[in-house]
């Protein structure tokens, strides 16, 4: 097992299969990565991965990066810090938001990183493209515009890749270029 494949069964022992009583209570919160709108369980991407994932972007300072289901925020706060890029993270879990964003501040990086609750299995064909992501935010987020990506990074379970499957590829094919980057995870022990 590499580096990489040895931090990232950590964080999916760590986050998932050691917290399973923990998670089934949450299982019917609406805005949880435990409950009934969640693509993928809440587990951080390996810190070896990021820097590979990044690379594999190709950032700018010009990059708008969005992050669907950015989790703690751990890469995006990585990519602005590391590229200057503008930085958007989506998540259904609105726990994980509000570490990120806290995150954020406490490294400096709040100009630079947007976080927001939102159901991406709600979004609607055109969203991310235009940055009015709708009702698919959480209540108290609707009404906030994001600037339109550059870049999507998707680092989910390959269910939860195939349940966006469609929304990314109408979105990639509208045009202009927009990069899409996926890191899948198998979880099991």
């Amino acid at each position: 097992m590499d580096l990489h494949s040895a931090e990232q069964h950590a964080n999916l022992s760590r986050f998932l299969l050691s917290r399973r009583e923990a998670l089934e209570r949450h299982a019917g919160e609406e805005w949880s990565s435990a409950g009934p709108k969640s693509v993928a369980p809440y587990v951080p991407c390996a810190s070896a991965r990021v820097g590979a994932l990044l690379h594999a972007a190709r950032l700018s300072e010009e990059d708008v990066v969005y992050d669907l289901g950015c989790g703690d925020g751990r890469v995006l706060h990585a990519a602005a810090a590391q590229h200057g890029c503008t930085c958007v993270g989506l998540d259904i879990d609105a726990d994980c938001i509000a570490e990120a964003s806290g995150r954020a501040a406490e490294q400096g990086l709040s100009s630079r990183c947007s976080f927001a609750a939102c159901d991406l299995l709600a979004l609607t064909t055109g969203a991310l493209r235009c940055g009015d992501l709708g009702d698919a935010l959480a209540p108290a987020e609707r009404g906030r515009r994001f600037p339109p990506p550059t870049a999507v990074l998707i680092f989910l379970t390959g269910h939860g890749l195939s349940r966006l499957a469609p929304l990314l590829h109408r979105e990639w094919e509208a045009g202009p270029a927009l990069r899409l980057l996926t890191c899948v995870e198998a979880l099991d022990d």
